[in-house]
């Protein structure tokens, strides 16, 4: 083992010593202008806001740019330099602005350096890319399209609606947070009138109702900023125009008007009105429509004066005489706008003769009645007492406390009768009270009564939310009262009504008292009957309530009251329940029948018939079959048993044959005799082994029938002699063979 190796051992040991014997030295490789990690370009990424002048990066170059280093490095020039290299180092200096959005400086950089090496391999230059690629700083604030949005809102206007779309502000930073824009409202004055749909949506909408009257125009300051940190932003001002809406009654100039008849009083003569001619104006300046004026009432006293529509003076429509018009008459006037009547003014104008007045303060009517409706709101001037002397501020109204009148209703330094608190017709229907009036020197009194109209505000209320009667007596007769139904209506004036709906509500009426009385017992189809009884008051505008009513009946009641229906069910089913007993009778007769015709042809199809299949000769003569005796013939008689005609094929019965009965022929000559037949292979039993009858005469009415273990009746001869295959006897020549196609044929 040790010489067969140690030449190769020697070998390897001798190579060894060689190895490290001889000197060995790895030529180091230049990679000199080579990037130091691999590359083949260099690239910076730079913010756009960096400073001209900063150091934007250090190349990745292998070598010493200095002065006495082993490199040279210099950039391609170009006319859009943008950084230098900085002399003896590898840093690149920012020499030119960067603008992402390339607005003020570029948005890339792209240059080569060329490096040369000193030294060995001085021949060899590289050529450098450089890509200075600029990143997005928030730089731009956003900028609205417009610096001032003008917005024209109705006073009409609801709360929430949009009153101004497309307020936009723009913002050139690239996509992201610094270009995503917000807007805000700027806390100030009516800043709490308007505000945006959404912080990212320019969109307008009303938050605060706006009125003409009081304010017409006003602005707000709005902001748009972005989401750098620190955010940039950028103000507008959206000034607001309010127009006038019809939304005001027109006004007149004072509350109460008086003038004195000319002396003489002729037709055609006009009032001096004092204090000031009687004119109203529209209160919506903005719309101010025309204003048309008319008597508000038509009694006589208005027939002595005409009233001009269009200028409001009022002058005599016929000649007065001097017993005329001896007391203070009191007009009422009204003016409305010609675009909408329903906006509209009223004020009284006192007429009287100027002799009329006397130095002693006092009323000119001692009574004053008025009506009121209870819904009036507060504060809401129902009348306006009149005295011969001009209200001046010596002139003082007093009302005089009666039962908490005072509370109800007060009396302001002109006369003026206000509401003071809402009135309830339930609570009380009048209200009388005493105002005084005095100057310091004589005063008067008159009596005030306030009738208060009632206003339907309640609906008729039942006591409870349903009602169950239930009779008990079979035989009920027309008019008996099965129950009483409480209703009331808050309303004291109003008279409640009932009705009873419903498809049985002909069988039973309701009276005004409540009271649910039997009527009309042909009207009932059911025992158990459903109704609705309807309330209804005789306010304005009136109003209704409804309760269900059920009423349960005796089983027995239709029947002893004579309702034509002699079943009763409590779900009221009764005659559908009659018609499909009926409709079951006529089904089960039918079924019936049926039945019956079925079964009696079974029968009939059952009865035996019998058939003889051997022919045209009765008697079929076999000498010796099975038997050695070879004089007696025998006459076998087929007897079969019909096939049900709806039985499938698979399912009939075979055939049975009938055991044959062995009758002597008489002058019949022995046959010829035969060879014995060759006996089967293996012994059979009677119960299945094959039978074949033959006929010496006949050819085709012979039949060979299959038999069944199961199905068939065997055929016996009987013989004294013991069971032989015969010898001198021969089958005839042409046998016809039993199917089941024959049977098929005898049958159907």
């Amino acid at each position: 083992m040790k010489t067969s190796s140690s030449p190769w051992i020697r070998s390897f040991t001798f190579l060894l010593f060689l190895l490290s014997s001889t000197p060995f030295k790895a030529s180091a490789q230049d990679n000199r202008c080579f990037l130091i990690g691999g590359g083949s370009a260099e690239t910076f990424f730079v913010s756009e806001n960096a400073t001209v002048g900063s150091v934007i990066g250090v190349l990745r170059i292998a070598g010493d740019p200095s002065a006495d280093g082993d490199i040279t490095m210099r950039l391609e020039a170009s006319n859009e330099t943008v950084v230098s290299i900085d002399t003896h180092t590898k840093n690149l200096t920012l020499i030119k602005a960067l603008d992402k959005e390339g607005l003020t400086g570029p948005a890339q950089v792209m240059t080569r350096i060329t490096c040369e090496r000193r030294g060995p391999n001085a021949e060899l230059s590289l050529t450098i890319p450089v890509n200075i690629r600029v990143t997005d700083a928030n730089d731009n604030s956003p900028i609205f399209r417009n610096s001032t949005y003008f917005i024209n809102i109705s006073e009409s206007t609801m709360v929430g609606s949009v009153v101004l779309q497309g307020i936009q502000a723009l913002d050139a930073d690239q996509p992201g947070p610094y270009s995503t824009v917000q807007y805000s409202i700027l806390p100030g004055p009516y800043s709490d009138v308007l505000a945006f749909t959404s912080s990212l949506e320019g969109t307008l909408v009303l938050k605060k109702a706006v009125d003409y009257e009081t304010l017409k125009h006003f602005k707000i300051a709005i902001r748009a900023q972005d989401q750098g940190q620190p955010p940039l932003y950028t103000d507008a001002v959206v000034s607001i125009e309010i127009n006038d809406s019809d939304d005001q009654n027109p006004l007149f100039g004072q509350s109460r008007y008086w003038a004195h008849l000319p002396q003489p009083a002729r037709k055609g003569t006009g009032l001096e009105i004092r204090p000031e001619p009687m004119r109203a104006v529209d209160q919506d300046a903005g719309i101010n429509a025309s204003i048309r004026y008319a008597w508000n009432a038509g009694g006589a006293e208005y027939q002595d004066f005409f009233l001009d529509p269009l200028n409001g003076s009022v002058s005599l429509n016929r000649n007065l005489e001097d017993n005329e018009l001896v007391q203070p008459v009191i007009l009422v006037v009204k003016a409305h706008q010609v675009d909408n009547l329903d906006r509209y003014a009223l004020t009284t104008l006192t007429v009287s003769r100027s002799w009329s007045f006397s130095p002693q303060l006092q009323y000119l009517q001692r009574r004053y009645s008025v009506q009121v409706l209870e819904n009036v709101p507060v504060d809401t001037i129902i009348l306006a007492m009149a005295i011969n002397k001009p209200i001046d501020q010596s002139i003082r109204f007093v009302m005089e406390n009666h039962n908490g009148t005072e509370q109800a209703f007060s009396v302001d330094k002109t006369g003026e009768i206000k509401l003071e608190r809402t009135l309830d017709y339930e609570t009380q229907m009048t209200h009388q009270f005493i105002v005084w009036v005095t100057d310091g020197l004589t005063n008067d009194t008159a009596t005030v009564e306030v009738t208060v109209l009632d206003v339907n505000d309640w609906d008729p209320r039942f006591e409870l939310a349903e009602y169950e009667f239930i009779v008990k007596e079979s035989a009920l007769p027309v008019g008996s009262v099965i129950g009483h139904i409480q209703v009331d209506d808050g309303d004291a004036a109003d008279r409640v009504t009932l009705q009873l709906k419903g498809s049985e509500s002909r069988a039973f009426n309701v009276h005004d008292n409540g009271d649910v009385v039997f009527s009309d017992p042909s009207a009932l189809n059911s025992t158990v009957v459903h109704l609705m009884v309807v309330a209804r008051d005789s306010g304005i505008p009136p109003r209704q309530a409804s309760v269900p009513v059920k009423i349960n009946l005796p089983v027995d009641f239709l029947m002893m009251n004579g309702s034509g229906i002699t079943l009763s069910t409590a779900d009221g089913s009764g005659l559908l329940l009659i018609i499909l007993g009926i409709l079951l009778g006529i089904l089960s007769l039918i079924i019936s029948g049926l039945a019956v015709y079925l079964c009696q042809y079974k029968r009939k199809k059952t009865q035996p018939s019998p058939l003889t299949v051997v022919q045209p000769q009765p008697k079929v003569g076999v000498s010796g079959l099975y038997s050695g005796d070879t004089s007696t013939p025998i006459t076998a008689t087929l007897r079969r048993i019909p096939i049900n005609p709806l039985a499938r094929p698979s399912c009939r019965r075979v055939v049975p044959i009938q055991s044959p009965t062995l009758v002597p022929v008489q002058n019949s000559p022995p046959p010829p005799p035969m060879p014995p037949p060759t006996p089967p292979p293996r012994q059979q039993t009677a119960s299945n082994s094959p039978h074949k009858i033959s006929s010496s005469g006949g050819s085709n009415n012979n039949e060979e029938s299959p038999m069944s273990q199961q199905q068939q009746h065997r055929t016996f001869l009987s013989s004294s002699q013991p069971t032989a295959w015969p010898t001198d006897a021969s089958l005839p020549r042409r046998v016809k063979k039993l199917s089941w196609e024959d049977e098929f044929n005898v049958f159907f």
